[in-house]
């Protein structure tokens, strides 16, 4: 439905051993806006920009170094939007990073993180839209909010502000959670009883069922059920009960050089 694909989503994951990572995994799904191919840049740009900070920085961790990689790729959309025929250009942006015993999400736009939990699954993240602004104000229903003509229209993005106000949740992690980010070409007709169908499903269509086969079930789902736009999913499941190590591990002694 669409000639380009304004969506972008990236991850960094340690193939290593548990003990050898210098830092925490981190997992991001962005949704551009703009003219011509303006949305495909924001949106590229603001998870670039997020790993790139992630990755190549002092080792970071949790909800604090979160918000400095969306902050950073915030700035970062703003100074690409200076560009002629990028003027006005955003995206949103859900970032997960898994730490220690803890899921911390840093969220700005209308994307989403999903937090799959046994046979419930919970949106962690709020709309910054419009109908999501009316429904906490408790002017709609969550159904109408789901097919409020405003649900599209967002009161908050990157690019939009130098201080954009950046949501961080924090959740505690248990084996077995299952963690979906995804655009709103998603969620907009996958419901939350469908996703938690398609991530039960994980490990139990044979040896080579995996998250990404989910990622790959929830986005074909959308297509089939006709959605009019890009669709993005990352699902994320926590394997084991081990505390993923939040940095580096140091030494009680002073090595001399």
């Amino acid at each position: 439905m669409r000639d380009q694909n304004e969506d972008y989503a990236a991850v960094h994951a340690s193939t290593g051993p548990d003990d050898a990572w210098d830092r925490p995994p981190l997992f991001v799904v962005a949704d551009g806006m703009g003219g011509h191919a303006a949305g495909e840049i924001a949106s590229r740009t603001a998870v670039e920009t997020a790993l790139d900070v992630w990755t190549k920085g002092a080792p970071t961790s949790g909800s604090k170094g979160l918000r400095t990689a969306v902050r950073a790729a915030n700035l970062a959309v703003i100074d690409a939007g200076e560009a002629p025929g990028r003027h006005g250009m955003g995206t949103t942006v859900t970032a997960l990073t898994l730490s220690g015993h803890e899921a911390a999400v840093a969220h700005v736009g209308d994307s989403r993180a999903y937090l799959v939990r046994g046979d419930s699954c919970t949106q962690v993240t709020v709309d910054h839209s419009r109908a999501g602004d009316m429904l906490r104000m408790r002017l709609i229903t969550a159904e109408q909010a789901a097919t409020h003509p405003a649900r599209s229209q967002l009161t908050r993005s990157l690019g939009s502000d130098p201080l954009v106000q950046v949501d961080v949740y924090r959740q505690s992690i248990e084996l077995g959670d299952t963690w979906v980010l995804c655009s709103d070409g998603l969620w907009d007709v996958v419901g939350s009883r469908d996703i938690v169908d398609v991530v039960r499903g994980i490990g139990t269509h044979g040896e080579r069922a995996t998250a990404g086969d989910a990622a790959h079930r929830l986005v074909d789902l959308a297509i089939t059920r006709g959605t009019v736009d890009n669709v993005s999913a990352v699902v994320v499941q926590v394997t084991s009960d081990r505390p993923i190590p939040p940095e580096p591990r140091r030494s009680l002694f002073r090595r001399r050089v």
